[in-house]
């Protein structure tokens, strides 16, 4: 299985994301590589090469200066070699990173602007954080219930526990807050599933398990026209996000990427499991707060309203029509592009692998193609692969925490045992429960994966003064492309100000 690593896409070249503690401070770039909670692992640029750092005794990890970052690299196997290597900045696409500072979990990106490494508050809005303990130390490793921002929103959602181990027959995990938001945690379980060698399991949005024993890639892959395959060919570094650095948002062609994916595809198959690794960026998960708060005095009613179903109805129209959360897989019947699933939005900084089953009994060519459109700036994919296999037997236990501690000692094994009306509020930033969970026996001959089913909602901390914006309102709601050139719009000048120094959230 690979194994997860923290990627943050960057917004646009001169902007990317580090892991740390809050602090006002500000960092001169050349002292960066003082603070070792930071280390550089890897980057990727902007034409897909993965450069990998290492450090030792007579060489010091990989760091920043105000244009560049420095660091050694393997260049061969035997005899070991090290050359070191200069990147500009304006070159580096993703940055992926180690934290060390084990009693510290909190969450905040490092901002490389106008020659000064500036440690902001996140711009994420969403979201509890997990972090599994995997022998060591706790690593972070789940986002649940992303978007479900009231309680008419409240949804559980499945997060692989990749790094989690066993630790004296125990599952150590934790749950934190680490943005600014109230969070309500209403169930928190372990999924315990045992499964084939060489064959994982994979579950769709509604929590339904399906086993992926013949993955394939695919053969073909076009971003508007352009080759991409290297991008979303594999699980790995090489992220897939929109190229915003040049929008223009007069003009309605350039609002969405077209990806045309080609998979190889047998006789005689009605269904096909395609399998998904991505999720919503970390721009899209900040235009979830910036198109509510909008509504000012009004937010909390508009929140009551999506209780009637009516209301709540036309929100998923909404959603099936623009696509920021929730993106449409169409496949190619007969030179038409038909509807036959969805994508949920997830994370912004853990992608999850999702199973979106699709019907192609009216597919009679040997290849599959298929096509999605989303909104600029809203998505960012990893992967891609279809999987045409029987589904094959597992072994499937849900287990409850035998101790959940909050972090003022109050016990919460009974607030988190059942989705009901009893829920774990946490309203502080670095707030956290402690969970206990018992390890099922192993079946020989089995693998093991793990996931949390966690639900609940989030309330973001936002204004709620003032008089709605009801013409704002009103063309986010009613016309077709809309949200997304407000969203580009609304990037547009954060931009301006970050580089003005002036950026809020």
């Amino acid at each position: 299985m690979l194994k997860r690593t923290i990627t943050i896409v960057t917004l646009i070249s001169f902007i990317f994301y580090l892991y740390g503690c809050y602090s006002s401070e500000e960092i001169k770039q050349e002292q960066i590589h003082k603070y070792k909670e930071y280390e550089i692992k890897s980057v990727v640029t902007i034409e897909g090469e993965v450069l990998e750092f290492v450090s030792s005794k007579t060489h010091q990890p990989a760091y920043v200066t105000d244009s560049l970052i420095i660091g050694w690299i393997q260049k061969e196997e035997y005899p070991i070699t090290l050359k070191k290597i200069q990147i500009p900045i304006s070159q580096v696409k993703m940055v992926s990173i180690n934290k060390f500072n084990l009693g510290t979990t909190c969450f905040v990106p490092l901002l490389i602007v106008g020659g000064i490494v500036a440690l902001a508050a996140a711009l994420k809005e969403s979201c509890p954080f997990i972090y599994s303990f995997d022998g060591e130390k706790y690593m972070f490793d789940g986002e649940p219930y992303g978007g479900a921002i009231c309680p008419a929103l409240e949804r559980a959602d499945y997060c692989l526990l990749e790094n989690l181990k066993p630790s004296n027959n125990l599952y150590l995990l934790q749950l934190t807050n680490e943005v600014d938001e109230t969070q309500y945690t209403n169930e928190f379980k372990l999924w315990v599933v045992d499964h084939l060698k060489n064959t994982s399991v994979v579950p769709d949005v509604a929590g339904n398990l399906f086993t992926v024993s013949n993955p394939l890639e695919p053969i073909a892959a076009t971003e508007n026209g352009d080759d991409m395959l290297k991008w979303i060919k594999t699980k790995d570094l090489l992220l897939w996000e929109s190229n915003t650095s040049s929008i223009n948002v007069s003009d309605d062609s350039n609002l969405r990427d077209t990806i045309s994916l080609s998979f190889p595809k047998p006789t005689n198959t009605d269904r096909v499991k395609l399998v998904v690794n991505g999720g919503t960026t970390l721009w899209g998960s900040q235009m979830l707060k910036r198109m509510t708060e909008i509504r000012g005095e009004h937010v909390d009613q508009w929140f009551k309203s999506l209780e009637n179903p009516i209301i709540k109805s036309q929100l998923e129209f909404w959603n099936d029509r623009e696509e920021l959360y929730q993106l449409q897989v169409k496949v190619n019947s007969n030179d038409k592009w038909i509807n036959k699933g969805e994508i949920w939005g997830g994370g912004p900084f853990i992608t999850e692998d999702r199973v979106v089953l699709l019907d192609i009994s009216d597919i009679k060519s040997d290849t599959l193609k298929i096509m999605v459109a989303p909104p600029k700036g809203f998505w960012t994919f990893n992967s891609f692969a279809v999987d045409y296999s029987d589904e094959l037997p597992f072994k499937f236990q849900e287990i409850s925490a035998s101790k959940i501690i909050g972090d003022d000692g109050i016990d919460l094994k009974n607030v988190l045992e059942a989705s009901d009306k009893s829920y774990y509020e946490m309203p502080k930033t670095g707030q956290r429960a402690y969970f206990t969970f018992p390890v099922p026996e192993f079946s020989p001959g089995y693998e093991r994966s793990v996931f949390a089913k966690v639900s609940g909602y989030y309330d973001i901390h936002m204004n709620k003064t003032g008089e709605p914006q009801s013409e704002l309102i009103r063309r986010i709601a009613f016309e077709p492309g809309f949200p997304i050139k407000y969203s580009l719009q609304e990037f547009s000048k954060w931009i301006t100000e970050i580089k003005k120094g002036t950026a809020s959230n």
